[in-house]
């Protein structure tokens, strides 16, 4: 039986997500990131049990389990108690307080309970993406590219499958801003009510989400200013769509809020808790009034006033609807290309190399300058994206600043997002990883499927202006010239000693050569992005195109997805830590020792000893005449510092095992033979401090 043309896009997304679910289940228990310990593996204080434990004990104020708040782990990583409420008992064959032995089949166990529901929940909802996104758009084709692209990047396969409240936050954030765009077009209820659910469940991931706040009545007001034309003569039903969508505003704002009370009973018993986790948000408390007030005049302007002032400031503002899409893509275009620039070049623009990617809220971040703190947010979006979204979101950013695009409106709020969320961090003062910014992922994956509807197409060249087609050439000519620079280097085929000794004494001619090379190179793309054949295959072979290149990206990283970093990014750099990856092999090849039960290992991190059958420490102070180390585990991420009393121990020449995550020499684990320096040394160390529990 033939099957029908209308029918491959549902097959496709279907083949997305065998691949996704392949991917997600390889690797799903073996290992354990550096802070699911804090959710799981301990049924007397582990997050996820004492939410549930207060829930059936009435201690309502121990619902706030964290920080974050998780709430949502607590439902869907909390059905593997259903399975079994016994599951995290045994994991520790042995323990004195010091001294841990494992069984690693238990660990495999709680694991796959724990994390399967997260990586099937974040699965189904694919097909909750791709309704929507066809809804919105009327494009199936689009729709199928945007779940593709989202679900077969390297790292949302990997944030699925760990227990941590960034995991579901996406999922629902992402949710409940399409449900919005849904609702702005057709007023239906079903997608108001899908907004304000997604937005609760958001709320109750992720105080973070208190951003969709401003972000809403800024879809609400551009999107006025987008459809103004259609309605600059019905001022009767700009003012009923004005009421309804102020209430409907107000509604959700409500609607989520009280979704996330129920969700953590703990804001009954100490109202602050609800303050802290919504308007008090630090930074939000005169955005969240100022929101309120702007929806009080536009719902008194559309009641009393019949839209004049409305309608007056839309007609006023019309100019601003073509700049300000332009600014925006300028501004993201010029921070995306110049990182990779930068980074090709090995910091030879702005030396910003002493910024490490993990240095969250510390000086040397807030000492810089605005400028430099705008680009070192973009380096994880650049760095972390598939090439084919990135060439994608360059394209799109690029078309945006010459002409008209198709989904104008969709293409303007989702950048706008991406920039909005860039200054909001910044004010936190904050350096976005990958994971602090994983919302920006599937973004730009539908902002990557818009690019390549407007590429691609039988009218897909005639529809790009040369002005517009020589600029994109030039950038993508440059990008390719350092990439191929950058490859050879990293090979060995040339050495960057030798690269910069020839640019410092023959500069005008390094110069005119790569000005020739990109005049060339230039053409070449020209040529070929403006070839009508290759500009106008199927939408079958458009899919191929994705799916090949995206298998590509995740075979090269498989198993450790959320360690992915394109090769754009040189491999003395990094922008993510091992996140507990490595662990469970390098306790295999020691499991193989014969003597592997009778020795000792000193662990600076979780996601070894969890896997090991011998004796392991992962404390700061051990009594080293009680516990002899035989062998440390060190990583990059290193938590512990270890403090000995006693005979002190240190690392014996080169390791034994080296692992090294997605071939970079910075992100390692390693096992290294334990040395005896000193024979004995009772003086207790002072240090506040005293346990591993101590540190988060």
């Amino acid at each position: 039986m033939q099957i029908q043309k209308k029918h491959y896009p549902k097959i496709l997304l279907f083949c997305t997500l065998v691949v996704y679910f392949f991917f997600g289940l390889t690797h799903l228990t073996k290992f354990v990131s550096f802070d699911e310990h804090y959710w799981l593996y301990n049924a007397d204080n582990d997050r996820i049990h004492q939410y549930w434990n207060a829930i059936a004990t009435g201690d309502w104020k121990d619902t706030r389990i964290n920080d974050k708040p998780g709430i949502t782990l607590a439902y869907t990583s909390g059905l593997a108690l259903l399975v079994d409420n016994h599951v995290v008992d045994d994991q520790v064959v042995f323990t004195d307080k010091t001294v841990k032995i494992f069984d690693p089949q238990k660990t495999e166990r709680i694991n796959l309970l724990f994390r399967l529901p997260i990586l099937l929940l974040t699965g189904f909802f694919a097909i909750y993406f791709f309704w929507i996104i066809k809804k919105i758009t009327q494009d199936e084709w689009l729709a199928l590219l945007a779940v593709t692209l989202t679900y077969l990047s390297p790292v949302i396969i990997g944030i699925s499958q760990i227990v941590n409240p960034d995991s579901l936050f996406w999922v629902f954030a992402f949710s409940a801003m399409l449900a919005y765009v849904a609702w702005l077009k057709y007023f239906e209820k079903k997608y108001f009510w899908l907004t304000l659910v997604f937005f609760g469940l958001s709320m109750a991931s992720k105080y973070v989400s208190i951003i969709l706040v401003p972000f809403f009545l800024f879809m609400l007001l551009t999107f006025y200013l987008f459809e103004f034309s259609g309605w600059e003569d019905k001022r009767a039903i700009l003012k009923k769509l004005v009421l309804k969508n102020c209430l409907a505003y107000l509604g959700i704002i409500a609607g989520g809020f009280l979704i996330f009370a129920i969700m953590m009973p703990a804001v009954f018993v100490e109202p602050k808790y609800f303050y802290e986790g919504t308007i008090g948000f630090p930074g939000m408390a005169p955005i969240f009034w100022f929101s309120m007030f702007v929806t009080a005049l536009l719902a008194g302007d559309a009641y009393f006033n019949h839209n004049r002032a409305f309608h007056y400031v839309l007609e006023k503002m019309q100019s601003v609807k073509k700049i300000a899409p332009k600014l925006i893509a300028g501004i993201l275009l010029a921070s995306i290309c110049f990182v990779l620039v930068n980074w090709m070049l090995r910091h030879r623009l702005i030396d910003l190399s002493d910024i490490a990617f993990d240095t969250k809220r510390k000086p040397e971040f807030s000492n810089l300058p605005l400028l430099y703190k705008f680009i070192m947010e973009t380096v994880p979006l650049a760095f972390a994206s598939l090439p084919l979204i990135l060439f994608s979101l360059l394209y799109l950013w690029s078309k945006n600043i010459f002409e008209k695009i198709k989904y104008a409106y969709l293409t303007f709020i989702f950048s706008a997002f991406i920039f909005i969320f860039y200054l909001a961090v910044i004010e936190q003062g904050l350096v976005l990883t990958i994971r602090y910014s994983i919302i920006l992922y599937p973004i730009s994956a539908l902002l990557s499927a818009i690019a390549l509807v407007n590429f691609f197409g039988e009218k897909g060249a005639q529809r790009d202006s040369r002005k517009f087609l020589t600029f994109f050439s030039i950038i993508i000519a440059i990008i390719s010239l350092l990439f191929i620079a950058s490859f050879f280097e990293q090979s060995k085929i040339i050495s960057e000693a030798n690269l910069r000794v020839f640019y410092n004494f023959h500069r005008i001619i390094f110069s005119l050569l790569v000005v020739i090379a990109s005049v060339i190179g230039a053409r070449g793309v020209y040529i070929f992005a403006g070839w009508k054949m290759f500009r106008s295959i199927s939408n079958l072979g458009i899919y191929l195109i994705v799916l090949v290149s995206s298998l590509i990206s995740i075979w090269l990283i498989k198993p450790y997805y959320f360690s992915y970093s394109n090769d754009f990014l040189p491999k003395k750099y990094i922008i993510t830590s091992g996140w507990g990856y490595g662990g469970y092999e390098l306790a295999q090849e020691m499991n193989k020792l014969p003597n592997a039960k009778d020795t000792t290992v000193w662990a600076d991190s979780y996601g070894f000893c969890e896997f090991y059958i011998g004796k392991c420490i992962h404390k700061i102070k051990i009594r080293t005449e009680q516990y002899p180390i035989d062998y440390f585990y060190s990583t990059l991420q290193s938590q512990l510092r270890p403090k000995f009393i006693g005979p002190t121990y240190e690392e014996d020449g080169k390791p034994i095992y080296n692992l090294e995550i997605d071939g970079r020499y910075k992100n390692y684990v390693r096992i290294f033979k334990a040395k005896k320096t000193t024979e004995s040394d009772l003086t207790e160390p002072s240090t506040e401090i005293t346990n591993e529990e101590d540190i988060e």
